[in-house]
C-alpha cells in the first residue's frame, strides 16, 4: 500500500492490521489465526500464478478429476465423509490418495478455519529459529542505512546471525530498493521495555482439583469386584500375580483416576471410577504383552487389581481405546509428570533426551503416512519414532510422545520441550542436559543455552557436519595430543571455540584412534571451565536414558504396541508412562539396597516379578476392617517380602494405602503355610 494520505487512511491502514492479527484487541491467538490465513493466501497465490496441470476445457467432466490435485482431494474427502455416513475414514483416505495423518489435521484445521483449511499454509522458511527482537534490529538497521550491506549490518549491530539471514528478512519486508530515503524509527518511537521473568508455577493436577470425596459420591464401585469382595470375606480364593495388587495403591496416587474424569474422552467417564487406562497399565505391570493375552490366562489378578472383576473382550479393549484424542492424551501425560514431580519421583535436574524406534511391519506405510526412520541396524524402514525425555539423576522417564518415523530432532525438539517439559519443570532449576549427535545444531545450542535453560549447561556428543569439521580441522592437523588414563587406545585434545552465528562458546574434545590417526569422536560443553576428562566421565550420564529405553522395551514392552492409529499408539505410551512410574514410586518408599543395588542400578520391573509379583501360590482375603490381605503359601518370610509388607503397613497408618477403585480398600501382604488348614476356594465364581 502506497505511503500517502490519498490512499493509506486510518480505516485502510486497520484492514491491513486486522488481517494480520494486530487489531485492537491485541490477542496472540489472533495473530496465529490470521498468520495462518496469510500463508494461505500466498499459497494460493502460487496456486493460480502455476495451476494444476490435467484440466481442460473442452473436456471438463472427463478431466474434473485430476489425481495430481491434492486440494481437491482433500475437498472432495470432506465432502465424501460429511454426506455419506457410511464411509469409513481409513478406505476414502486410500481411494484419494491422503495420508491418514493429514486427515486428523485436515479436520482439527477445517474446525477453525473452514475451507481454508484445504489449502496447506507452509512457513516461511525457517521463521521460526529468527526471533523477533532480530527481525525488529535487522529492519531498523535496514531503513537508517538503506545503502549498506547485509554484512554491514551484521557487523555494525554484532548480530548473532549470517548475513544470509539478514538478506532473506530484508527480501521478506521488501526493502531491497537501496535508493530509497533513510528512516530511523527508533529515534521517533519508544522500543518495548524487556519483559521480567516471572518466577515458575507448575501446573495444577486433577489430583489436586478433583477430591476422592466427589468422585466416590458421583462415581460407583464395578459390581462384580463389590460382589466378589463380598465372598472374600468368608473365602479366599487362590492368585498367582500379586503384583497389581501390590502396586495398585501407588497407581492410585499418581492420580490416574483423577485425570482421566477431568482430562479424558467424555464418552468413557461412565458411572464407574475405574477405566480403560487402568485395565491396560495392571496388564504392563503384571507381565502380559498384549492385551489379548489376558484372556487366555485362568488368573484374574489383572481384573481384580484394576477393579472390574472380569475382562471385556479385547475388540471392545481396541474401539474404545481409539477414543483418545492427542490433546486429550498430551493433557492426561502432563498431568502426571506434574504429579510425579509433586511426589518426588523426579528431581528435574539433569535431563536427557533421545528417540525410540519402533518398526512397522503392517503394508501400506506410505499410503498412511508412516515415514522412515533409522532402525538399530541403520537401515531405512517404516516405523515410529517416540521422542523420549528422561530426568537422568533419578533415572525416571519424564515423558514420551508420538512421531512417526521421518520425524528428525532438529525440526521437534522446541515443539517438544515447549509442550512438555516447560510447563511442569522448572527451566531455570535444570542444571544439565545430556544430548547426543542427532541433536547437533548451532541454534538449538543457543536456544537452550541463552534463552530457556539459563543456569544449565549442554553436554553433546557432535555430529561432524561441515561446521564441526571446519572447528576441528586445525586441531586434527596438530601434535602433541593427549593419552587417556587407563585407556591406550584413544589419545584426545581440547579446543575452545566461539560459534560464529550465535558466538556460543563451546568447549570441545576431539577423540580419536592413537594408531591410526582416524575414529574421529568429538563431545561438548557449555561449561568451558570443565576438563576433557571430567567432561567424558560426565557423558556417561546418557547412557542412563539408552538402558532405560532398554528396560522399557523388555520390562514395559514399548514395542509390542500393535496398530498404525497414531493415537491408540500415544495412548498406549501414556499406560507405559503410568507403570514406569508406579514402580519407581514403589521402589522410592521401599528404599534400601532394591531402590540401588551394589552397582548404583536398580531393580527392574522384569527382576521385581522374578522375585515376588508373579507365579506365585497367594490367596486373597478381606479382613475384618475392610483391607485386602494377600498371603503368600509356603514361602518363608524374607528380607524383601518382610520390607514390602512393613512398608504396606506404614503407608495405611499415613493414610497412603488405599486404592479409590477399590472403595478406599488397602491392601496388606503376609506368608503364611497351606497346610495349615485354611479354607481355599479355587476360583471366583
Amino acid at each position: 500500500m502506497p505511503v500517502t494520505q490519498a490512499v493509506a487512511d486510518s480505516k485502510a491502514i486497520s484492514r491491513v492490521l486486522n488481517s494480520h492479527g494486530y487489531g485492537y484487541s491485541r490477542i496472540d491467538t489472533d495473530r496465529d489465526f490470521f498468520g495462518r490465513i496469510q500463508r494461505s493466501l500466498a499459497e494460493l497465490k502460487g496456486i493460480r500464478e502455476k495451476p494444476v496441470e490435467g484440466r481442460k476445457r473442452d473436456k471438463r467432466k472427463e478431466t474434473f478429476f485430476v489425481d495430481t490435485d491434492p486440494y481437491h482431494n482433500r475437498m472432495e474427502l470432506l465432502r465424501e465423509l460429511f454426506f455419506n455416513r457410511k464411509a469409513k475414514v481409513y478406505e476414502t483416505c486410500i481411494r484419494l490418495n491422503i495420508p491418514v495423518t493429514t486427515y486428523y489435521r485436515l479436520i482439527k484445521e477445517y474446525r477453525l478455519y473452514g475451507p481454508w483449511a484445504i489449502i496447506s499454509a507452509n512457513a516461511y522458511g525457517k521463521k521460526g529459529s529468527i526471533s523477533d527482537e532480530l527481525q525488529l534490529k535487522i529492519l531498523l538497521e535496514r531503513l537508517e542505512h538503506p545503502s549498506w550491506s547485509a554484512q554491514q549490518i551484521v557487523d555494525t549491530g554484532k548480530l548473532r546471525c549470517s548475513r544470509y539471514v539478514v538478506n532473506r528478512i530484508i527480501k521478506r519486508w521488501g526493502l531491497q530498493d537501496k535508493g530509497r530515503s533513510p528512516v530511523a524509527l527508533d529515534r521517533f518511537m519508544e522500543l518495548s521495555k524487556p519483559k521480567t521473568e516471572e518466577p515458575f508455577r507448575p501446573i495444577e493436577t486433577a489430583y489436586d482439583l478433583l477430591s476422592e470425596q466427589i468422585i466416590l459420591k458421583t462415581r460407583r464401585i464395578n459390581r462384580h469386584f463389590e460382589l466378589i469382595c463380598k465372598k472374600m470375606k468368608t473365602h479366599a480364593y487362590n492368585i498367582c500375580d500379586p503384583g497389581p495388587f501390590i502396586l495398585a495403591p501407588f497407581v492410585n496416587d499418581l492420580g490416574v483416576v483423577q485425570s482421566f474424569e477431568t482430562y479424558g474422552p467424555p464418552k468413557l467417564r461412565g458411572k464407574e471410577i475405574t477405566n480403560l487406562a487402568m485395565l491396560n497399565v495392571f496388564r504392563i505391570l503384571a507381565g502380559y504383552r498384549r492385551i489379548s493375552h489376558l484372556s487366555n490366562s485362568k488368573d484374574r489378578s489383572v481384573a481384580l487389581a484394576s477393579g472390574i472383576g472380569l475382562f471385556g473382550s479385547s475388540s471392545r479393549f481396541y474401539e474404545d481405546s481409539t477414543e483418545f484424542k492427542f490433546s486429550q492424551l498430551h493433557k492426561m501425560r502432563c498431568d502426571l509428570v506434574a504429579r510425579a514431580k509433586q511426589l518426588g519421583i523426579i528431581e528435574g535436574l539433569k535431563l536427557g533426551f533421545d528417540f525410540h524406534f519402533k518398526d512397522f511391519y503392517g503394508k501400506n506405510a506410505l499410503e498412511d503416512g508412516i515415514g522412515k526412520g533409522p532402525n538399530k541396524k541403520g537401515d531405512l524402514v517404516p516405523g515410529f519414532r517416540p521422542h523420549v525425555a528422561w530426568d537422568l539423576a533419578a533415572n525416571v522417564i519424564i515423558t514420551i510422545a508420538y512421531y512417526q518415523g521421518a520425524v528428525r530432532s532438529t525440526k521437534i525438539i522446541r515443539q517438544f520441550c515447549e509442550q512438555n517439559i516447560y510447563p511442569i519443570l522448572d527451566p531455570l532449576a535444570v542444571e544439565e542436559i545430556y544430548m547426543d549427535s542427532e541433536y547437533t545444531k548451532e541454534a538449538d545450542f543457543h536456544y537452550f543455552k541463552e534463552t530457556i535453560f539459563k543456569n544449565g549447561e549442554i553436554y553433546v556428543c557432535l555430529k561432524q557436519n561441515p561446521q564441526i569439521k571446519k572447528l576441528i580441522t586445525p586441531a586434527l592437523q596438530e601434535e602433541n595430543w593427549l593419552v587417556l588414563p587407563n585407556n591406550n587406545e584413544d589419545e584426545y585434545k581440547t579446543i575452545k571455540v566461539i560459534l560464529p552465528k550465535t558466538k556460543l562458546p563451546l568447549m570441545i574434545v576431539i577423540l580419536r584412534d592413537r594408531k591410526t590417526k582416524e575414529n574421529v569422536r568429538c563431545f561438548a560443553t557449555t561449561d568451558t571451565e570443565l576438563g576433557a576428562r571430567e567432561l567424558l566421565k560426565k557423558y556417561r550420564y546418557r547412557w542412563i536414558i539408552e538402558n532405560g529405553l532398554k528396560d522399557l522395551v523388555a520390562s514395559y514392552y514399548i514395542d509390542e504396541v500393535y496398530g498404525k492409529d497414531p493415537e491408540k499408539i500415544e495412548f498406549e505410551f501414556y499406560c507405559v508412562m503410568v507403570a514406569r512410574m508406579a514402580y519407581e514410586y514403589f521402589l522410592k518408599e521401599l528404599g534400601g539396597r532394591y531402590l540401588y543395588k551394589e552397582d548404583g542400578n536398580k531393580y527392574t520391573l522384569n527382576s521385581m516379578r522374578n522375585l515376588l509379583f508373579e507365579k506365585r501360590n497367594c490367596t486373597i482375603q478381606q479382613n475384618s476392617e475392610g483391607d485386602i490381605v494377600i498371603t503368600i503359601l509356603d514361602t518363608e518370610m524374607t528380607e524383601l517380602i518382610h520390607s514390602v509388607s512393613k512398608m504396606l503397613s506404614s503407608l495405611k497408618e499415613k493414610g497412603k494405602n488405599k486404592v479409590l477403585w477399590w472403595n478406599n480398600r488397602s491392601i496388606l501382604l503376609r506368608t503364611a503355610s497351606q497346610y495349615a488348614g485354611e479354607s481355599v476356594q479355587s476360583d471366583f465364581r
